[in-house]
């Protein structure tokens, strides 16, 4: 009898055990954030998710949280998707579009909510279910207003660069043209497509060749990757003026900016992604758009390129 007890015990200490060691090995569930590269935008996009995450009380204790850089390479970001899908993520998070993209096609038949951060034309998305997340929608208006200031007048040769693998891109080449053409008819807008990161030096000098008087950058997350490495460089030999989209360009190097807070743009897809792991569902939560810009000029690219900073725009300067 007590040979029966002693083992009747054992097996019940052994299955204890084992559910407790099921219980210290069981994964947490699994948040997969995407960013399509790494730039100053793009990073503090990153940096306002977390810190949305963290508020909001999801954090690496009770959820494993998985950072993934696609190198603004697309057919990275499908794979980093699809294998988020695979493992079961509770929600992706995508950084640009390209990954947005990548993210609503991976998950379109899985029930896994897609928050995208950083869309400029969230259009894009209106043909995915279980969607929702934040919008950057530049001010162009204001971004001319900086640059006829600085340029000190108003019949400019525009220059600008766009990528044709990100779908956002050419929507802001139009929209930059319209808002050209309402300012003045005197400024011209000359647009250069580029295939990959490997196309963007040619096309800058053609745009030198063409005779622009200055770049404005748009929300092109390739062509912004190789601002600092590529273009700069080769505007600065020939004392052409960089424009950025938002202020961490004016802070590498370009003039001027009509910037928004990209933290601001990431902790708004933060608190989506942190209602929908609360129960709400993705459908409900209204696209946030953020396109209240603030003007910044970096003082040493003025004076590298002979700008005088004009007393009419109130601006920050970066360099400070």
């Amino acid at each position: 009898m007590k040979r029966t007890l002693s083992l009747i015990l054992t097996l019940a200490m052994l299955a204890l055990a084992t559910l407790g060691l099921a219980a210290c090995t069981e994964e947490k569930p699994l948040v997969g954030i995407i960013q399509f590269g790494s730039h100053g935008s793009l990073n503090n996009c990153y940096t306002g998710i977390t810190q949305a995450l963290a508020a909001a009380g999801i954090t690496e204790e009770g959820y494993t949280i998985e950072h993934l850089d696609s190198n603004f390479d697309p057919s990275v970001s499908q794979s980093q998707a699809n294998t988020l899908v695979n493992r079961g993520a509770r929600v992706i998070i995508a950084i640009a579009t390209p990954s947005a993209v990548a993210a609503a096609n991976a998950a379109a038949d899985n029930g896994i909510p897609v928050v995208f951060c950083a869309i400029t034309d969230a259009s894009v998305m209106d043909n995915y279910e279980n969607v929702t997340g934040s919008s950057d929608v530049p001010n162009f208006e204001k971004q001319l207003e900086v640059v006829t200031a600085f340029m000190g007048k108003d019949t400019l040769k525009i220059g600008v660069l766009y990528s044709t693998e990100e779908s956002s891109s050419p929507y802001q080449v139009e929209q930059l043209k319209l808002a050209a053409a309402a300012k003045s008819a005197g400024i011209e807008i000359l647009d250069r497509a580029v295939a990959d990161i490997n196309t963007i030096d040619t096309q800058v000098n053609s745009l030198i060749d063409a005779g622009v008087d200055c770049f404005v950058n748009l929300l092109d997350n390739t062509v912004v990757g190789k601002l600092e490495s590529n273009i700069l460089p080769l505007t600065n030999e020939k004392k052409i003026p960089v424009f950025g989209s938002e202020i961490e360009q004016v802070r590498l190097g370009c003039v001027a900016s009509a910037s928004m807070d990209y933290v601001t743009v990431g902790e708004k897809a933060g608190q989506a992604a942190a209602a929908i792991l609360g129960g709400q569902d993705a459908d409900e939560i209204p696209v946030a758009v953020i396109t209240s810009p603030e003007n910044y000029y970096n003082s040493e690219a003025c004076a590298l390129l002979g700008l005088t900073v004009p007393t009419t725009l109130t601006a920050t300067d970066v360099a400070d």
